[in-house]
């Protein structure tokens, strides 16, 4: 009777995408890097986007002239894109890192498994999944020691540089600037989007809102491949886009009249004098005239 096996069975080997990323070095290296330009892009593109709403709302209510809906259309289109570009390097970015990070795995793999049967370990719960609970499975980790080997991968090492050598693209809108709309005269000016939702607030979202559920029926058709599906994906949206400055322009009327009467009478007490609409935010050049926003809204009491 024998009082030992002859042989032990190894433990069974796994490992999980989570395990290797946390461990490695090359891969914690390049996430910080890109996390943080991620979410710098992110900031640049609302920025954009907010000036191109304001453009919007300066617009309905200064006054949507050819011209004007012409200026706004070539900034819309400068947004859409600059958007574009940014969601192509992030794919791409994403496409570099699973090809060279997988070959470099491939590689790891013989020297750590030592032709042992190795299998990914999945998290069987999508309960502890959404919680982000680490899978485990029976048997050892090996991970790290996959992360380890992965990091002194010269393949890998030189892929890794290259990738963080590119920069990341900025999303900056460029516009110029713009006459304002005579109000009470043109030697200054006022935000047009800043005296809008001064007035016309409720109306402004409840009209957003309308025109966002418009957007997203169309939304899948815009990327569509067809010619002639996108271009009705794109009339629709545009013609969403009518319908909210055209329903802004409503709300704010009779509260624009009222305003100016305010600044009229403050002007004849030390009050802003000659005060222009601008349409165009400060951040797409202006009006090149002196801003009296702030004393305007104080003089309308918002």
């Amino acid at each position: 009777m024998l009082l030992f096996p002859l042989a032990l069975a190894a433990d069974p080997l796994w490992w999980t995408e989570d395990g290797i990323a946390t461990k490695s070095e090359l891969f914690g290296k390049a996430q910080s890097r890109d996390a943080d330009a991620f979410q710098k892009a992110q900031g640049e593109l609302e920025r954009a986007k907010k000036l191109v709403d304001d453009l919007e709302l300066g617009i309905a209510i200064a006054g949507s002239d050819a011209a004007r809906l012409a200026y706004l259309d070539g900034v819309d289109r400068e947004l859409s894109g600059q958007f574009l570009r940014l969601q192509k390097h992030t794919d791409l970015l994403g496409e570099d890192y699973s090809r060279n990070f997988g070959a470099a795995l491939e590689r790891a793999m013989p020297a750590v498994a030592r032709e042992q049967t190795v299998t990914q370990c999945q998290q069987s719960s999508p309960a502890l999944a959404a919680l982000g609970r680490p899978a485990r499975c029976p048997g050892r980790d090996i991970s790290a020691d996959l992360a380890a080997a992965m990091d002194k991968d010269i393949e890998l090492q030189g892929a890794i540089a290259s990738i963080l050598s590119v920069d990341w693209p900025h999303v900056q809108l460029q516009g110029s600037a713009q006459a304002a709309t005579p109000w009470t005269g043109t030697e200054r000016s006022v935000d047009a989007a800043s005296l809008a939702r001064a007035l016309a607030a409720d109306a402004i979202k409840a009209a957003a809102y309308d025109r966002e559920l418009l957007n997203e029926e169309v939304e899948d058709d815009v990327a569509s491949p067809d010619t002639a599906t996108r271009e009705a994906a794109l009339a629709r949206a545009l013609a969403a886009r009518e319908t909210y400055m055209a329903a802004v322009q409503k709300a704010a009327s009779s509260g624009l009249k009222k305003a100016r009467a305010a600044v009229e009478k403050a002007a004849k007490k030390g009050g802003p004098v000659a005060v222009g609409l601008c349409f165009n935010p400060q951040g797409l050049g202006g009006c090149g005239l002196p801003d009296a926003t702030s004393e305007v809204l104080a003089v309308i009491g918002k």
